[in-house]
């Protein structure tokens, strides 16, 4: 029986050519970029704008605090000439009803002096700041009716290390070490005329003991206790 060729079935054919359009590469698909409207772009940069706009506003609120806040730390040996220690001492003895303790032992000069009322203890205080001649400085604070936990809190718990009688007055002497800042804080404390006076600073200890010596001769005889006019030549 004779076959004719042209009637076996093409398989390899059809195989091959299967394989060929497995083989062929796909036509490549356009790449699409996202698009994104108007709306959505002021939507992603909302919180980038808002957090810059924050910013502004705390450091805007910040800016007068800080121009307004007491600048004692980094000026503490500056002298101010704008202090009215006279009108400021006459004040505030009028209010303390005893003559605040302001004396101005010569080359020493001020940089702050204030009446402070309306504390949590009701203890009002006095306080000044004065440099010294070598450029120490050394606060002083007054007070009637103060107690043993008032003048620890004003000292900083500080040790006693010793006291000395000067001008008639007896000063206890207390220091705070600070290794981290290298330096210690000396404060002296002793009850003047009825009030408890504390001198607190750095200052070398003959500074210490001439401005304690002032304290007391000016409670003998306080020469702020007039009020002061334009006439008087005390502003």
């Amino acid at each position: 029986m004779s076959i004719n060729p042209e009637e076996l079935p093409n398989h390899p054919t059809e195989s091959a050519s299967a394989a060929s359009s497995a083989s062929a590469p796909q036509s490549a698909e356009p790449e699409v970029k996202p698009q994104i409207t108007e709306k959505q772009a002021a939507r992603i940069n909302a919180p980038a704008r808002n957090m810059i706009i924050s910013m502004l506003v705390m450091i805007a609120l910040l800016v007068p605090f800080l121009l307004l806040a007491p600048q004692l730390t980094n000026s503490q040996n500056h002298y101010d000439p704008n202090v009215d220690l006279h009108g400021t001492a006459y004040n505030a003895s009028q209010e303390a009803k005893y003559p605040v303790a302001a004396p101005e032992p010569e080359g020493w000069t001020y940089n702050f002096a204030r009446w402070t009322t309306a504390q949590a203890d009701k203890i009002d205080v006095w306080s000044t700041g004065m440099v010294t001649p070598s450029q120490k400085y050394i606060e002083l604070m007054q007070a009637k009716g103060t107690n043993p936990t008032w003048i620890a809190n004003k000292v900083e718990n500080a040790a006693i290390s010793g006291e000395k009688e000067i001008n008639g007055t007896t000063w206890e002497i207390r220091t705070l070490e600070d290794p981290k800042e290298d330096k210690t804080t000396t404060s002296y404390i002793a009850e003047v005329n009825g009030t408890t006076v504390i001198l607190t600073g750095e200052a070398e200890p003959a500074e210490f003991e001439q401005l304690a010596s002032a304290v007391v001769d000016y409670s003998r005889n306080p020469t702020m206790t007039t009020e002061p006019t334009a006439s008087s030549g005390i502003k």
